[in-house]
């Protein structure tokens, strides 16, 4: 999603470990102004600080349309798809609404938990979603379903969009316009599989399996697939848990793109968000980056599932109140950036 030297703000920066992986004269990323988003009743003050109101809202992205930011999350809240809204991304108010109150016949009934869902809207005017569930009798894939209004209720195409059982099944798709082709990112769960991950139903053993992101160009209404998939990225083993996930795209000023992704296990504070990248959209993504980790201290724990807002200012991702919490709630986070050239600098 978009472009680079961020700072993570004051409250941030002396607790966030410096970056030994970029070495090339590239960007730096980081964040400023880091918010929980207070569900409730809106911005308490841009700090990391309470009252936090207990809302889950993982893997979260957001859209604007219909006149207000959408933001949506896997599943949660009593919704297969639950939806935010907001004026000005800081302040969200958490909707009734399902977005996807049916997620299509092709789902397993028994296992009806929808994830990291994505929003786009295609030249025809029609808002596209991509999300992942469990194929009836299979593994995880993408699917896609589609809206006149942001909010829903999305209908369901009828078969999945992507799956690669052989791979251990899709996950966490995510739509680019490039200003001249779409494109869909995801991740092959290759984890799933097992191998010396620990992020996996199994007890670790043997090497770690590839998870790598894959990406492929999409026509104008962003559900034909065009060409086939290319890996752009994957895990670095031992150094991040055998794990990559989350992937969101973003171009550069100067032509560049910005891969953004989640890396270690998602119930573990080592979750954190990083960059890569690339002078061409579906090439191979290098020069790794840091963008936040946990921070000691500041109530951010295991942050991830970062998405931007098409104008480069905003992300929002999720994040725990509280160290070696797995299963505990993940909450709404924001911050701010701006974008000057070949860098990205907090506000």
């Amino acid at each position: 999603m978009k472009s680079l030297l961020l700072s993570l703000g004051a409250s941030l920066v002396a607790g966030l470990p410096s970056n030994p992986r970029a070495t090339e004269e590239m960007p730096t990323l980081g964040l400023a102004n880091v918010t929980k988003i207070d569900m409730a009743g809106g911005l308490q003050g841009r700090r990391l600080a309470g009252p936090f109101m207990n809302a889950d809202f993982p893997d979260p992205s957001m859209i604007w349309g219909d006149g207000s930011w959408k933001a949506y999350a896997t599943s949660s809240n009593g919704k297969r798809i639950p939806v935010a809204t907001s004026t000005d991304t800081w302040s969200w108010t958490l909707t009734d609404t399902d977005a996807l109150p049916n997620p299509g016949s092709w789902v397993d009934p028994n296992d009806q938990g929808i994830w990291a869902p994505d929003v786009q809207k295609n030249d025809n005017g029609v808002y596209v979603m991509y999300y992942t569930a469990r194929q009836n009798g299979g593994s995880h894939c993408i699917g896609a379903a589609t809206s006149s209004t942001a909010a829903g209720p999305f209908a369901p195409q009828a078969q999945p969009l992507i799956c690669d059982a052989a791979g251990g099944g899709v996950i966490d798709a995510s739509g680019y316009d490039d200003g001249t082709d779409r494109w869909i990112v995801w991740k092959v769960d290759g984890n799933s599989l097992g191998g010396a991950t620990t992020c996996q139903g199994g007890a670790p053993s043997g090497a770690y399996k590839p998870t790598p992101i894959k990406i492929q160009r999409v026509a104008r209404d962003a559900l034909t697939l065009l060409g086939g998939a290319k890996t752009i990225l994957d895990n670095e083993g031992a150094s991040n848990n055998g794990v990559v996930e989350a992937p969101a795209l973003y171009k550069i000023a100067d032509g560049n793109f910005v891969l953004f992704y989640s890396a270690h296990c998602y119930s573990s504070d080592d979750y954190d968000v990083e960059y890569a990248f690339s002078s061409t959209i579906d090439g191979s993504y290098a020069n790794r980056g840091i963008l936040i980790r946990t921070v000691d201290n500041k109530g951010v724990y295991g942050p991830g599932g970062l998405d931007i807002d098409p104008n480069g200012r905003s992300v929002v991702f999720h994040g725990r109140l509280h160290p070696n919490q797995g299963g505990a709630l993940r909450e709404l986070y924001s911050a701010e950036l701006t974008i000057s050239g070949r860098s990205v600098t907090g506000v």
